[in-house]
């Protein structure tokens, strides 16, 4: 099979249709009381929020229309309806108004007649039972009715409705279910056939990190990626105009932004998920859906409104189109955040040409780690990639972020000056040669913790290391010990001295987290000093710490490019003592790697308070500079945030061009060759655009008051 083919196949190749301009999404999830839905009220709740496109439950677990197969359980509620239609009563309403409508389908339970009748569709645990939920019975991807029943669903929707599209909801195996009780991996006959064939193992591991899990996960992923693949194609023969809002071979990605009891709060996630999304798949729509109740057991409380506007917010500021999640129709249910979202959508929908085409367009790529890439003795990597995503927002570094798997999949794009590989403890060779293409081009590489470091110890060769002589891991070994930073300022405020000097007066950091120390390479050329341990108490011992010689990090060249390598996790040890000299060791060592150019200045500088995120992007308007106030970030969740006033952006080389402030007002002047556009106030949101030509091309008129000084 060609590799045209392949992409073909497993549905990577883009497909154009509306969804390729951008649109925003209103979903109304029906119980099945709601059968008497107002569909004209619904719509102008739809439209008033903001939304081009109405995401209505239509088939799967209930129909909501008569439907006429077995397979299906059609709503009963549906009798006391006029007609007996709400899908067709919807899709008329929805073209009166030029509303696009999506069909919501859920193919993951049935009704126990239906399973009691096909026990070979169903999920099997690995003790052999079934699993039900509230009278629904769930079935596996692998099986039947998926992959053959589901087909005539389509087919009966698409023959009676010309709907825009379709959303599958929870199109995947059920190793979890909605009271979050772990069932374990499905042990149903075709999960057994289909688990041998793709790995050649005859024994299906029983839950998360038993023994094959990883295979398992594999052969999940391949399973779905090919069922989306085939619907895809199936409902665009039927309908070349409708699309497929899914998983990674679907038409228009999708990501869900929710809450969840007992989760952390990652504050940046829903910014990353679509951002990693786009670079895996660079032409395909990203969709966001923000969950406007707080987790599922709650579905009847609303939303903290910040945390919903912060979803949205982020989505759009990386290119994804907004959706907003109620249960229930429109009125029903107190959602108090629904402002906060239509306040979002809406900017979307008037800043149209802004967001046309809008690509992702910074110079840095942190590359992701896979949660599942673990060598049974340090983790994963993401609590890395976290501490580093985290120091590069506060340190105003705009970047994307880029899955580890997708560097297998094709060269890193062109417009990537430096990546960030945080803590990767095995990179596969094909990502490797990827790496090294990018390297020796002239690209830059900043390598932390276990990335480039081999199992056995060994150092890729054309990294700064060469060998592993020791991982120092246990907190006991670490304490007392230091990174001498060097380059900065003593405590008298003179410089540091060299190698070998007295340790006290210097610009000292915890070596907190764990260590690999490596030997170098001859043409390595050091960085820091690694400062040894000392009794640190009492106080009147805590002193003998020997002046250190061995480098902690190392830099070399690699054809037209640089490799800097820090094996030692600064990004977790950041997120534990949030201590700034431990960010900036990463973060300096990237932004000396962006100014390493003519004139030695970075693109976009912003000047403002850490708890601004700067997202860059290229749009049919120009270039688009999305500001996001994180101020309002607190514990598991978002409140509302402090204003902030004067920001400063500074575009170097763009003196001339004509920009303006969407949100609010700003003030365009030139100094030398850059452009500065100061902003008045960020309140959650503002973006910059600076347009492609001089002053009086296509930017268009100012949304809000713009002065040049």
């Amino acid at each position: 099979m060609s590799a045209a083919t392949q992409l073909a196949a497993t549905g990577e190749r883009v497909r154009p249709g509306w969804w390729d301009q951008p649109f925003g999404v209103f979903q109304t999830n029906l119980r099945e009381i709601d059968a008497d839905l107002d569909v004209e009220r619904t719509l102008d709740a739809v439209q008033e929020h903001g939304a081009t496109v109405w995401l209505l439950n239509v088939g799967g677990i209930l129909s909501h229309y008569p439907t006429g197969l077995d397979v299906q359980t059609r709503n009963p509620y549906l009798d006391g309806r006029p007609g007996g239609d709400l899908v067709g009563d919807a899709l008329a309403a929805a073209r009166r108004r030029g509303v696009r409508l999506l069909a919501r389908m859920d193919f993951s339970k049935v009704a126990p007649a239906i399973a009691d009748a096909h026990p070979e569709w169903l999920y099997v645990s690995p003790t052999g039972e079934r699993q039900e939920f509230e009278g629904l019975v769930s079935v596996c991807p692998s099986a039947g009715y998926q992959q053959e029943r589901l087909f005539d669903v389509l087919d009966e929707v698409l023959g009676r409705y010309e709907v825009d599209g379709f959303f599958f909801n929870w199109f995947g195996f059920n190793e979890v279910d909605y009271a979050g009780r772990v069932h374990g991996v499905c042990h149903c006959a075709a999960c057994v056939t289909g688990f041998r064939e793709h790995t050649g193992l005859d024994r299906l591991p029983d839950r998360a990190g038993g023994e094959g899990y990883r295979q398992w996960r594999g052969y999940a992923a391949a399973t779905i990626n090919r069922l989306t693949a085939r619907v895809r194609a199936h409902i665009a023969a039927l309908r070349p105009d409708a699309g497929l809002i899914l998983g990674t071979a679907a038409d228009v990605l999708f990501h869900e932004a929710n809450n969840a009891i007992g989760r952390t709060l990652w504050p940046y996630a829903t910014g990353e998920a679509v951002s990693a999304l786009r670079s895996a798949r660079p032409g395909k729509p990203v969709l966001v859906n923000a969950v406007a109740f707080w987790d599922m057991p709650y579905r009847l409380a609303d939303e903290q409104p910040e945390m919903l506007g912060q979803y949205l917010a982020q989505a759009i500021s990386r290119g994804a189109n907004p959706s907003t999640y109620i249960m229930g129709p429109t009125g029903r249910i107190a959602y108090g955040g629904l402002p906060a979202a239509a306040a979002v959508t809406r900017f979307h929908r008037d800043h149209r040409q802004e967001y046309t085409g809008l690509v992702p367009a910074a110079e840095v790529g942190l590359v992701r780690p896979d949660p599942l890439d673990d060598d049974g003795r340090y983790g994963t990597g993401t609590a890395e990639h976290r501490g580093l995503l985290t120091g590069l927002v506060e340190r105003h570094v705009p970047f994307d972020v880029i899955p580890v798997g997708a560097l297998e999949a094709r060269d890193v794009d062109p417009r990537f000056r430096v990546l960030v590989l945080p803590d990767l403890p095995s990179l596969s060779p094909d990502a490797l040669a990827t790496l090294d293409r990018f390297v020796r081009g002239g690209g830059s590489l900043v390598a932390t913790g276990r990335s480039g470091i081999g199992a056995d110890g060994s150092v890729v060769e054309w990294f700064p290391g060469h060998r592993v002589i020791e991982v120092v891991a246990e907190r006991d070994a670490l304490k007392s010990s230091y990174v001498r930073l060097d380059g900065a300022d003593g405590a008298d405020g003179t410089a540091a001295q060299a190698a070998g000097a007295p340790v006290e007066g210097s610009t000292l950091v915890p070596r907190h987290g764990r260590y690999h120390r490596l030997t170098w390479r001859p043409d390595a050329v050091g960085r820091h000093e690694l400062v040894e341990s000392a009794p640190y108490g009492p106080p009147e011992k805590a002193y003998g710490h020997v002046p250190g010689t061995e480098p902690a990090a190392g830099e070399r060249r690699h054809g037209a490019g640089t490799v800097v390598q820090l094996p030692w996790v600064a990004g977790t040890a950041y997120l534990d003592t949030r201590l700034t000299r431990l960010r900036d060791v990463v973060a300096d060592a990237v932004v000396e790697r962006l100014r390493d150019r003519p004139g030695g200045r970075l693109p976009v500088t912003v000047e403002a308070p850490e708890q601004i995120e700067v997202v860059v992007g290229h749009s049919a308007a120009g270039l688009v500079v999305h500001l996001l106030n994180h101020s309002g970030q607190r514990g598991n969740g978002y409140g509302p945030a402090l204003p902030v006033h004067d920001v400063v952006l500074r575009a170097a080389g763009l003196a001339g061009r004509a920009a303006r402030a969407l949100a609010g007002s700003a003030t365009v002047l030139d100094d030398g060759d850059d452009l500065i556009v100061r902003v008045a106030t960020v309140a959650e949101l503002e973006v910059v655009v600076i347009a492609d030509g001089g002053p009086e091309t296509d930017g268009g008129p100012a949304t809000e008051e713009v002065s040049r000084g």
